[in-house]
């Protein structure tokens, strides 16, 4: 028979995407019974973890609590995915090679870059071959000034995240359809987020983030934002969305 007794102190709280966490202590006198207490719950939600405590090395019996996550039972809100979800936008740096730089032509023309095995490099020196600058900002050199981009083979681009998570009671058929696909606006975001003026670039879709919180799925989507002129359309689709 059981000696289950629910102790003081159950505490509860509910995330941002309206996943209920609920902790519950409870008491038995037996080490046996430390995996199977806590089972039977009406609020819905469903064990996500549990742990245990000897009370004087067992022979006072064993304090065990019990997680339990998901949407309760008496959520009206929780039930739509759309009242769950959060956004953010995350900006970063990122280091990219020369050759893919929308300058490159004039960079190379200006501070005599060459290609060798494969590697763009440039001299330690302006050569005397070096063309104008041809718009490129940054101070003006002539021939045999020290090359300010000698031993320079990346640079920074600016790039940015976009966020959606949400929680749903299953896992959409559709969840991975979009994956490596563009979009000139993310689709679905708030107008605030589709509002910032990037200039020529989109987002790419990447793998979403898929995990178990109780009875609910935490759903993370992610777009990244394309270097200028866009995602190179021969390599990934645009979504008809």
């Amino acid at each position: 028979m059981s000696t289950e007794i629910k102790l003081e102190g159950a505490a509860g709280s509910r995330d941002e995407n309206k996943i209920t966490t609920f902790t519950v202590p409870y008491y038995v006198e037996s080490f046996g019974e430390v995996t199977t207490v806590g089972k039977d719950v009406s609020n819905g939600l469903a064990e996500s973890t549990r742990s245990w405590q000897a009370w004087n090395a067992g022979a006072d019996g064993w304090v065990v609590t019990v997680v339990y996550k998901g949407h309760l039972s008496e959520d009206d809100e929780a039930e739509e995915p759309e009242n769950t979800e959060q956004w953010s936008m995350d900006f970063d740096f990122s280091e990219e090679p020369l050759q893919a730089h929308p300058n490159y032509s004039a960079i190379t023309a200006a501070y005599g870059g060459f290609v060798e095995e494969g590697d763009l490099k440039f001299p330690e020196f302006i050569p005397n071959n070096a063309k104008s600058g041809g718009g490129l900002g940054g101070k003006k050199r002539k021939a045999g000034d020290r090359n300010p981009l000698f031993g320079t083979t990346t640079y920074a681009v600016m790039t940015a995240r976009v966020t959606r998570s949400w929680s749903t009671k299953q896992i959409p058929k559709n969840a991975v359809n979009d994956i490596g696909k563009t979009y000139p606006r993310i689709p679905d975001a708030p107008d605030e987020i589709n509002a910032v003026d990037f200039g020529d670039r989109n987002w790419l879709a990447m793998p979403p983030k898929i995990s178990q919180n109780g009875n609910v799925w935490r759903v993370e989507n992610e777009w990244l934002l394309s270097p200028e002129g866009g995602w190179i359309e021969e390599i990934y689709k645009e979504s008809k969305k």
